[in-house]
């Protein structure tokens, strides 16, 4: 039986020692090393903008992976960047917009981890608050796992619906995350409803209305499997359905 072909969104990456070298596109190996181990065959997606490419490699993958990196255009909810939102990337973003919507349009598997997440809550009409510690002065630290230079500090216990797919999935109400994100879901689009919660009621997990596989999460659960293998079961999860 063929492993299910899984694209991963890159981002964009500079050489600071050598700026005259040309721009790479890549992301952590931690992302293709999820999929690995969850059964898949990754896939990364260059930033182009020839259709035609990304449109080939669109029809052969089985499922996408849209991964976390450096924050959304806000243009994209209808705000202005505020002084908090840094390291756009309007090419990366209108790729993944692109990506996204075709994927939605499929409805082929896919997992949204963090700016992932992000991108399809605002695709499908939603908002973001820009900066946690400034928009929710009472929220709780959601950059500390990045503070402590540590990918598997575990800051929160989810508090997960038990009625989402998302509980189905991981056969639990709770779970553990890290924590590496300094924007949050504030109005969720269409089609998207909350199924897990920090506990200072910041939503960190989204999942789709409708009976495709679309599950969006805050935190970063590539890097968790040693230390709460719940998430083992939702990249599975992934994985399986992409299979089909």
């Amino acid at each position: 039986m063929m492993k299910p072909l899984i694209g991963i969104t890159t981002g964009e990456i500079y050489n600071l020692t050598s700026a005259w070298s040309p721009q790479a596109y890549g992301q952590s190996y931690t992302y293709s090393d999820a999929v690995i181990r969850a059964g898949g065959v990754p896939v990364l997606i260059p930033i182009t903008s020839d259709m035609d490419t990304l449109k080939q490699l669109y029809a052969k993958l089985d499922g996408i992976l849209f991964a976390g990196g450096n924050d959304i255009n806000p243009k994209l909810y209808g705000e202005e960047a505020t002084e908090y939102t840094t390291d756009v990337s309007d090419r990366r973003d209108d790729i993944e917009m692109t990506l996204l919507k075709w994927t939605l349009r499929d409805k082929k598997p896919m997992l949204g981890i963090c700016r992932g997440a992000q991108l399809w809550n605002a695709l499908q009409g939603g908002s973001l608050y820009q900066n946690i510690p400034t928009d929710l002065p009472a929220a709780s630290d959601h950059d500390i796992s990045t503070k402590l230079q540590d990918l598997e500090h575990l800051a929160h216990a989810l508090k997960v619906d038990e009625s989402s797919c998302f509980a189905d999935i991981i056969h639990s109400n709770t779970i553990n995350a890290n924590t590496h994100h300094h924007q949050a879901f504030k109005v969720l689009g269409e089609g998207i409803q909350a199924s897990a919660w920090a506990e200072d009621g910041i939503i960190e997990a989204i999942e789709s209305h409708d009976d495709s596989y679309a599950i969006g999460v805050q935190c970063h659960p590539e890097s968790l499997h040693d230390v709460e293998p719940k998430w083992n079961l939702v990249f599975r999860s992934f994985i399986l359905s992409s299979s089909k």
